[in-house]
């Protein structure tokens, strides 16, 4: 069985490497094209940004769906199982590569990131699905978050991820890889720079603050705000508090 592991991401890597060759074949078509033919118009040299935009969007697009649906599940475990592996065992080596198998899909929508609105709403939470991500509708996720472990993390309707956040489906232990989902409800906000561990759980409208962090596997009741680091209860949600309250529970943090 080890061998066989240590072969599926053999097998992985090269195709991985092949794909991303072809994705890339429309993009340095185009170029070839730009550079080699010197009777272009103004018109069309003005619009080779547009036309390399497009040729680049194509190929995110084309590897996206060719390495997820079908180098990473023909490969790799699609569904990860929640468990504690051995990082250095056949199946750990496995589920690792697994893990870090949308890393390159991810890498190459950072350009979208000067859309902010284009990149939150649409591109990122809808083209991670492939890679797994149970997201709902209306979800906005900022630039230059980090959602590891993409088909082990939930987000529900209206739900809002802060800039520079993480939202992870495992963690790293020692010399273990422990993977567990993590599941943000509806109606819900993660505060810009926060860490949002594997197996947490968020009910249905409850925030966490900026800068805070929730470990591995705690659970945060609907409709409460929690802060800090570790996170613990600020107040419910809705409910009005005053700036004595406020520093009181700084103080308890």
């Amino acid at each position: 069985m080890s061998v066989l592991n240590d072969l599926r991401i053999v097998i992985y890597f090269a195709l991985t490497c092949i794909v991303l060759v072809i994705s890339f074949f429309p993009e340095g078509w185009l170029l070839y094209f730009l550079v080699t033919t010197p009777d272009l118009g103004l018109i069309q040299y003005l619009l080779s940004p547009f036309y390399l935009f497009l040729a680049y969007s194509i190929t995110v697009l084309f590897f996206g769906v060719v390495h997820s649906q079908i180098v990473v599940r023909l490969t790799l475990p699609f569904i990860i199982k929640p468990g504690i592996y051995p990082r250095y065992s056949s199946l750990g080596r496995l589920i690792a590569v697994r893990i870090a198998a949308d890393g390159i899909f991810k890498s190459m929508l950072k350009i979208y990131t000067a859309l902010p609105f284009v990149w939150g709403i649409i591109l990122f939470p809808q083209l991670m699905r492939l890679y797994g991500l149970k997201v709902g509708k209306n979800v906005y996720i900022t630039t230059r978050t980090y959602i590891e472990t993409a088909g082990l993390v939930e987000i529900g309707d209206n739900s809002f991820i802060g800039y520079n956040s993480v939202v992870t489906g495992h963690a790293n232990e020692g010399t273990n890889i422990v993977v567990s989902p993590t599941k943000i409800g509806k109606n819900c906000m993660v505060g810009t720079y926060s860490i949002v561990a594997c197996g947490v759980e968020f009910g249905d409208n409850s925030i966490l603050g900026a800068k805070s962090g929730v470990i591995k596997g705690q659970k945060i009741p609907s409709s409460e705000v929690w802060i800090g680091l570790p996170a613990k209860k600020l107040r419910n949600r809705g409910e009005k508090g005053s700036n004595n309250r406020w520093k009181d529970t700084q103080q308890k943090l």
